[in-house]
């Protein structure tokens, strides 16, 4: 089973479609297939970092350092490296990129110590950084306006996806042979990323150039850092729940437990995604992002009390991933229609929040549990998600229109 799983509707329908509509949206698949490479990545890394831990001779923090520098680089690189790349073709940045990431996590696979891993997924994050605003704009720019936000949830749904089959893979083969194996799983996938955009013609056209002031231009709009702030907060929220879900789960699931929940997180997410995509395209962003963070909240503050239960935690990872997976193409839907500067400029400037929002949460999440153990996490996600719906609340009508 493989990414044509993250797009089986929309494969469905272009049967129907004519010829050149058929091969936009095939192209559009085969971006996705890369967000489904690097969703494996960041989110098999909950599972892999007690391995990491035992075999580098460090302990779970410093191991847990892999998940934080990843996420602030690609936050910076989001912004940088897509003004430094900014008059390449679009299609060459997709191949270049996603084949620089699969190698890079073969590198991975082999770092004989914690430094030179810490420096291989800096330089990996770097990569990912570049290929997922690109295959955005490059999806947007494939599909009549009407569909835009269907096509970024073609995207999105692929990071989904990867949790329901690569992320519980990836933790499966963490456990039973080695944090390494997991690892080489991603660079096979990312090979097939490279061979699926050399067969379409995903991403014809040059990227957006721009300076980097020019790209941060769009701060200077108050509605884009009221939508940009709510990102920031809700990923701070999920990621600082997300990283520490093993010791959560500790009591209740074994690995096999663990990757059977990042499972129905997946689940959930691709449900979430579609949903997001077309309620944002039919009725608008506002009637997604509301909603999605209140179930986001009432997720959080649920799962201490489930956690170790059979029916219960399930059923709040599938709750929570269709809630946080419909908030982000609404996001990326409303940053793209306040008009603010191009498609790239704001999806990149958007990956930057979900990736700092990464960051924070990791790092947040371990001082709350060396400071006021497990049981504490719960309380800094509902109150980062109080804070991003006052923050949503704020800025009104012009950002939630």
């Amino acid at each position: 089973m493989d990414d044509d799983v993250v797009s089986t509707a929309v494969l469905d329908r272009t049967a129907r479609l004519p010829e050149g509509d058929r091969r936009r949206w095939l192209a559009v698949v085969a971006l996705g297939i890369g967000a489904f490479a690097i969703g494996t990545d960041m989110f098999a890394m909950a599972g892999m970092l007690g391995g990491i831990s035992r075999d580098l001779g460090v302990t779970v923090g410093a191991a847990g350092l892999t998940v934080t520098v990843f996420a602030l680089a690609y936050a910076i690189g989001a912004v940088l490296l897509s003004a430094l790349l900014g008059s390449w073709p679009l299609r060459r940045v997709l191949i270049g990129s996603a084949a620089l990431f699969g190698i890079l996590s073969a590198l991975s696979a082999v770092a004989p110590a914690l430094p030179a891993l810490l420096a291989v997924r800096v330089l990996g994050a770097l990569a990912a950084s570049v290929y997922v605003p690109a295959a955005c704009a490059a999806a947007v720019a494939a599909v009549p306006a009407s569909h835009r936000g269907r096509a970024l949830s073609v995207i999105l749904g692929g990071t989904a996806t990867a949790m329901v089959l690569g992320a519980p893979l990836g933790v499966a083969l963490a456990s039973r042979l080695s944090w390494r194996v997991a690892f080489g799983l991603v660079a096979v996938l990312a090979g097939a990323t490279v061979i699926a955009l050399l067969l379409t013609r995903a991403g014809p056209g040059p990227l957006t150039r721009a300076t980097v002031r020019e790209r941060l231009r769009p701060m200077r709009s108050p509605a884009v850092v009221g939508v940009l702030g709510v990102t920031f907060l809700v990923m701070t929220a999920s990621y600082s729940m997300y990283t520490y879900l093993p010791l959560q789960v500790a009591a209740g699931a074994g690995p096999l437990g663990l990757g059977l929940l990042i499972g129905a997180f997946g689940i959930g997410g691709m449900l979430g995604t579609w949903w997001g995509g077309t309620a944002a395209d039919r009725s608008g962003p506002r009637r997604v992002i509301l909603p999605a963070v209140a179930v986001l909240a009432v997720a959080f503050a649920a799962l201490p009390h489930v956690a170790t239960t059979a029916a219960g935690a399930p059923a709040v990872m599938v709750a929570w991933g269709i809630a946080a997976w419909a908030f982000v193409p609404a996001q990326q839907h409303r940053l793209i229609g306040l008009g603010a500067g191009s498609a790239p400029l704001l999806l990149a400037l958007n990956s930057s929040a979900i990736h700092l929002g990464s960051a924070a949460g990791a790092l947040s999440g371990g001082l709350v549990v060396d400071t006021a153990g497990v049981g504490g996490l719960c309380v800094i996600a509902v109150a980062c998600c109080g804070a991003g719906l006052a923050v949503h609340g704020i800025f009104g009508r012009e950002v939630l229109a």
